[in-house]
């Protein structure tokens, strides 16, 4: 058969079109590409793949610190990644230890939400594990007694009792027998939020809300009534207290103090200040740190300036030495104490509010900011504050700054060294206590 150059150059064209248009359909050498980590050099990929890709490289590149292009290693590790296939993810339990206190905020250095973080600072304060500072419920009671009647802050005749600033029963306070005398600052919210569980309330606790209205738990009246009923004759407070199982927690008065400017100040006002504090630091703005205004704060407390139910003493207005508590909790230790209380009162099927205390956080970072905020204060002031909460001191058995077990109780420190100045001179019960304790006096 004689075959023409022509025929011969049209078929060779033929062929080569036939090979481009499969190799540009099929591409054949995609794996190969992929697999020495260049790009196909007959086709950009696909606008899929295109875009993901350079989402990939922009991240990688900006992470970069060098400064070096990483544009053609990013698309090398992409292709890479996405061949193999992932192990499954394990989720990492937290584990922290209460004897090391974190790191310190950065808003307690600097005005809040500005300044570096204090990653891999070097723990400056160590505290005890909290399970080391339990202590036994009579031993507390028997200690709180003993130090009303020393230095005779008992004012309350035998056989009577004299009433707590707020006392709270539930609404099913006759299956639960339980009192609760509510002290601001010291988990008087998780508390409440325990109570209407108690009663019925099945959400979540953190749809649980406005637990202050007092519309929201039984009437202590109720119980009254319930007791002369009993009794045949007009019930006294001692009597209608006598079958529930009273409780009222405390904190030590350090924290408790700077827990209140931090929630009532620094929280609710725009600059965190209040004017009173402006007469002690002409200086203040909304940029100085939030140590700098506690120190005012501080000072306008002690000088009866900013008078507020959450800064004044505890003792007197939850009756310390004259109301019969089965249990005087502290706010420390709550999460362990609670489960006796829960055994009294045959509430252990209403699991208590989960606190940032129960995972070591609360107790670590209060001491820290106590040290950070208790540091802008002279230690003339520190003397005027150990003086105004001196009877928190001397009757609950809390520690100073400065004693290492802070902020617990230390029934071993010796009180009449500690805190005997403050009180060498009384001549009467409560004379410098504030004469108003009205929640928005001065506020």
């Amino acid at each position: 058969m004689f075959v023409t150059r022509k025929s011969l150059v049209a078929f060779f064209a033929v062929g080569f079109g036939c090979c481009l248009l499969f190799i540009i359909v099929v591409n054949p050498f995609d794996k190969y590409t992929s697999q020495i980590g260049t790009t196909n050099i007959f086709l950009s990929p696909s606008p899929t793949e295109s875009s993901k890709v350079k989402t990939k490289s922009e991240d990688i590149s900006n992470s970069d610190d060098t400064g070096n292009d990483t544009e053609t290693v990013s698309v090398t590790e992409t292709v890479e990644k996405e061949t193999q296939p992932e192990s499954p993810k394990q989720e990492e339990t937290k584990v922290i230890d209460l004897a090391l206190s974190s790191p310190q905020p950065s808003t307690t250095l600097y005005p809040r939400g500005k300044g570096p973080e204090s990653a891999n600072q070097e723990p400056k304060h160590k505290i005890p594990d909290s399970n080391l500072h339990i202590k036994d419920t009579q031993q507390v009671l028997d200690f709180v007694h003993h130090q009303c009647e020393k230095f005779n802050q008992t004012t309350a005749l035998p056989g009577e009792a004299k009433k707590p600033r707020l006392l709270i029963v539930p609404k099913n306070w006759r299956e639960h027998r339980i009192l609760y005398a509510s002290n601001p600052k010291t988990g008087s919210t998780s508390f409440k939020k325990w109570y209407c569980r108690i009663q019925g309330d099945e959400r979540p606790y953190a749809s649980i809300t406005n637990v202050h209205a007092m519309g929201k738990y039984g009437k202590f009246n109720e119980v009254f009534d319930w007791v002369e009923e009993d009794l045949g004759r007009e019930a006294q407070l001692i009597d209608a207290a006598r079958p529930l199982y009273k409780v009222v927690a405390v904190r030590n008065p350090l924290t408790k103090l700077m827990s209140g400017f931090r929630d009532k100040i620094l929280r609710r006002t725009k600059t965190g200040i209040k004017e009173p504090m402006l007469q002690y630091n002409p200086d203040l703005n909304i940029n100085s740190t939030d140590a700098e205004k506690y120190a005012a704060f501080v000072e306008a407390v002690v000088n009866r300036k900013i008078v507020n139910m959450h800064f004044t003493p505890q003792w007197q207005k939850m009756k310390v030495c004259d109301f019969p508590y089965d249990m005087i909790m502290q706010t420390e230790t709550t999460n362990q104490q609670i489960k006796e209380v829960q055994k009294k009162t045959h509430t252990e099927e209403f699991e208590f509010p989960g606190s940032r205390s129960e995972q070591g956080y609360d107790s670590v970072a209060t001491v820290h900011l106590a040290h950070e905020f208790y540091s802008k204060v002279r230690p003339e002031l520190m003397e005027k504050l150990y003086h105004y909460f001196r009877w928190d001191f001397i009757l609950l058995g809390y520690t100073k700054l400065d004693n290492p077990n802070f902020p617990y109780l230390d029934f071993d420190q010796d009180i009449d060294k500690e805190f005997g100045d403050y009180v060498k001179d009384e001549v009467k019960v409560g004379e410098d206590e504030p004469a108003s304790e009205s929640p928005s006096a001065n506020t």
